[in-house]
């Protein structure tokens, strides 16, 4: 039986790859941009920078909900607002790369 804290990780992660991969295949083959102010200017100066970047981000937000996760089921002093909120993060993080991966789909099959 998986863990409901490790579907949790992956999933993000999945999702955050997609989104990564996505816009990777949008910025080079389909002349997309990326939106992110953060990290625009690396899609267009250095896509392996950009892909270690942002790779990394994904991973370690995953990691971070895990070990939220897990630190909530291992203390019972957390309160419950703190898991709602916990979830509640979760779920938009969730949420907003799902919405992110289609609008991305989205502009590659309009350009392609």
């Amino acid at each position: 039986m998986v863990k409901k804290e490790v579907l949790f990780c992956t999933t993000l992660i999945l999702i955050g790859t997609l989104d990564w991969l996505t816009t990777l295949v949008g910025v080079v083959f389909f002349g997309a941009t990326e939106t992110n102010p953060l990290l625009a200017n690396l899609t267009q100066s250095n896509m392996l920078l950009f892909s270690a970047v942002k790779l990394s981000a994904i991973t370690l937000t995953g990691l971070v909900f895990y070990r939220a996760e897990t630190k909530t089921k291992l203390t019972s002093q957390i309160s419950p607002f703190a898991k709602k909120f916990l979830n509640s993060g979760y779920a938009i993080s969730l949420f907003t790369l799902t919405a992110v991966v289609l609008n991305n789909f989205a502009a590659i099959v309009k350009v392609a």
